[in-house]
């Protein structure tokens, strides 16, 4: 009896041509959603940082200790620039966030008026990131999500 292995081989890769063809475009498809989504979330861990920097150094710049000519501790509500101008020249402006992040700077806390050595002086610093490609593939992730970075510290 005569083996059939080598006949029955190439038959099936003659039959089968078109499935390479179509493994590939499942494949891509995924790989590409994957990269997709990588570069997606990457952007988001991008402007958190940002604006957690932003908002560390908004901070940093308030509570440290600043005098008139008399020599009296000027509050940081009064810096000239202001807290919200500094940290949106010095940082946001040059950060490459998106068009419609918006980034908006809030001041709080007892230190932000009275400047008092030991009060607290928070800087909050919000960003809205616009999903490209992940909102429609996540169910309930919404097309944007709003970043928040907080930030306190006791003035010098």
């Amino acid at each position: 009896m005569r083996w059939k292995g080598k006949s029955n081989i190439l038959h099936f890769l003659r039959h089968t041509r078109g499935a390479v063809a179509v493994e590939f475009a499942i494949i891509c498809t995924l790989f590409v959603l994957l990269l997709g989504g990588v570069f997606d979330f990457g952007h988001a861990w991008y402007m958190k940082q940002v604006i957690t920097n932003a908002s560390r150094e908004g901070a940093r710049y308030g509570v440290t200790y600043k005098s008139n000519s008399v020599g009296a501790r000027i509050a940081p509500n009064a810096f000239s620039p202001s807290i919200t101008t500094y940290i949106t020249t010095n940082y946001l402006g040059s950060a490459a966030l998106p068009s419609d992040a918006n980034p908006n700077v809030t001041l709080g806390g007892a230190g932000l008026t009275t400047g008092t050595k030991g009060t607290g002086l928070e800087v909050t610093v919000t960003a809205t990131k616009t999903w490209f490609l992940i909102s429609g593939l996540i169910p309930g992730l919404g097309n944007q999500k709003t970043l928040t970075a907080k930030t306190v510290m006791l003035c010098e």
